[in-house]
């Protein structure tokens, strides 16, 4: 066919329509229902929708009138035939944008007291739910933070614990050594007092025995102060 038959430039402009409209569509289906963008967009569609429809009847009916004198237009019985499948394909397009629009648009059906009723319900359990698993959340971090604190308590009771056991060492460490100091020096007394005993007689003997009495007594009173 000519390249300036009249047919084929409305058919690109229409086919350029129905292509522009199904990048709306596009854009209609990514985004929510809330947006206000999604309204307008499905307005444009539906306006267009409704645009190309009447240029399709418009166009269908010039394939009719050709078909009246083929030989007039030059048309083939099958140049007839694919435009007519060309002009039926491209409406049920357009029938589908607007089925789709109108499914998508449509409000929801009405929902009965009993459907509500179960809703009501499965939400205040569902929040039931909730506060449960919150407050049980709230005990299990009161309990870990008691735990946290009794750990802290018997730590800090261990290094007391520690530090006395090593402060009880050093004195027990100190009072061995006094005794064993204590011990030497009752040993070497004991020595002197017997080298005395055997150089004087039996009077000064019982003397010295009182002498050194007191001076042990003294020497243990001082060791264990």
């Amino acid at each position: 066919m000519p390249s300036q038959d009249p047919f084929y430039l409305i058919r690109q402009e229409i086919q350029d329509t129905v292509n522009e409209l199904q990048q709306r569509m596009s854009r209609f289906h990514g985004l929510q229902a809330t947006n206000p963008e999604r309204k307008k967009i499905a307005q444009s569609v539906e306006e267009g929708c409704n645009s190309l429809a009447w240029q399709l009847n418009e166009l269908d009916t010039a394939v009719d009138r050709a078909s009246e004198n083929p030989q007039r237009f030059n048309l083939t019985p099958e140049e007839l035939s694919s435009r007519r499948r060309w002009i039926s394909n491209t409406r049920r397009q357009v029938e589908g944008m607007k089925d789709t629009l109108r499914t998508a648009t449509a409000p929801p059906p009405p929902v009965s007291a009993a459907e509500t009723k179960a809703v009501a319900a499965n939400d205040k359990f569902l929040s039931g739910q909730y506060e449960n698993q919150q407050l049980m959340l709230k005990r299990q971090d009161q309990d870990l933070e008691d735990i946290e604190q009794a750990v802290i308590r018997i730590g800090r009771q261990g290094r007391e614990i520690g530090n006395e056991l090593a402060a009880q060492d050093i004195l027990l460490n100190e009072l061995e050594q006094d005794v064993d100091t204590t011990h030497s020096t009752l040993k070497a007394a004991q020595k002197k007092m017997q080298e005395l005993i055997r150089k004087s007689g039996s009077n000064t003997q019982l003397v010295l025995i009182v002498v050194l009495i007191v001076i042990l007594v003294i020497l243990a009173v001082f060791a264990f102060m």
